[in-house]
């Protein structure tokens, strides 16, 4: 009888996934990291409980008073280590819901056919987000401009955006650069160029551009129920290394973000 074993690719510390992607604002509550940002995406507007508290449901009563001050239901980002082991339970009765569930995958650098395909694309790197990347960006992700923007420059990122034969912008991507990481994060095809392998070779171009600047390995989350995506990132080599939940007080209206 033959076995086959599979051993999950080590994740990102969870504190890198949130450095690739920072609120505006950051207040520490008993070595728990609240992310606020006005309801703008969860991944940045959203609780890290990452150790035990003496008293956990004033711990969370402190967490919902500050959200309720940033006009924003509160979040938390649960099933990561260190969570306290009466989380889910607490929140489960205060009726929180399960937001999206999502799965962190990654790569080793570098990807050995990532020039190849970006040959093939007309594509333009810079080192800050111009105002045709955010507008298809936010096009299709919806959201607060500023806010949006405040998030996507928070850390020192590439913005990769790729034009068709008219020279018009059709898809984008932004690759954050933490620690020796790299953050994928806000891939955007137009739908009128979706389908001709846009979204592959801008991923495969944004992997090369940053191994160029030093990044050894990959990351990037997506909605575990996104079968598209998870079809896309595997054929790239990416493979699932962690997963998680956001657990949003009810009467929630923020989106997921990219």
């Amino acid at each position: 009888m033959r076995v086959h074993t599979w051993r999950a690719p080590e994740p990102p510390a969870v504190l890198t996934e949130a450095a690739s992607w920072p609120p505006p604002r950051v207040v520490d509550l008993d070595g728990w990291r609240v992310g606020l940002s006005a309801g703008v995406t969860r991944r940045a507007g959203s609780t890290l409980a990452l150790r035990d508290v003496e008293d956990l449901p004033g711990a969370v009563d402190r967490v919902e008073r500050l959200y309720r001050d940033d006009a924003a239901p509160a979040v938390f980002r649960v099933g990561d280590p260190g969570n306290p082991a009466g989380l889910a339970a607490e929140l489960d009765a205060r009726g929180y819901a399960v937001a999206a569930v999502t799965d962190v995958l990654v790569r080793d650098l570098p990807v050995a056919d990532a020039d190849a395909a970006g040959d093939r694309l007309r594509v333009r790197v810079t080192d800050a987000p111009d105002e045709a990347w955010l507008d298809l960006w936010l096009d299709g992700k919806g959201g607060a401009r500023e806010p949006s923007r405040t998030i996507v420059t928070g850390v020192p990122a590439l913005y990769l955006t790729a034009t068709d034969d008219d020279g018009a912008d059709v898809a984008v991507i932004r690759a954050a650069l933490v620690e020796d990481w790299v953050a994928l994060s806000c891939l955007q095809v137009v739908p009128a160029a979706r389908r001709r392998g846009l979204g592959r070779g801008l991923t495969l171009r944004a992997l090369a551009a940053a191994a160029q600047r030093g990044a050894q390995r990959a990351f990037l989350q997506v909605e575990a129920d996104n079968v598209a995506a998870l079809r896309l990132y595997g054929a790239l080599g990416f493979r699932p290394a962690h997963r998680y939940a956001y657990r949003v007080q009810p009467g929630d209206r923020t989106g997921t973000g990219c």
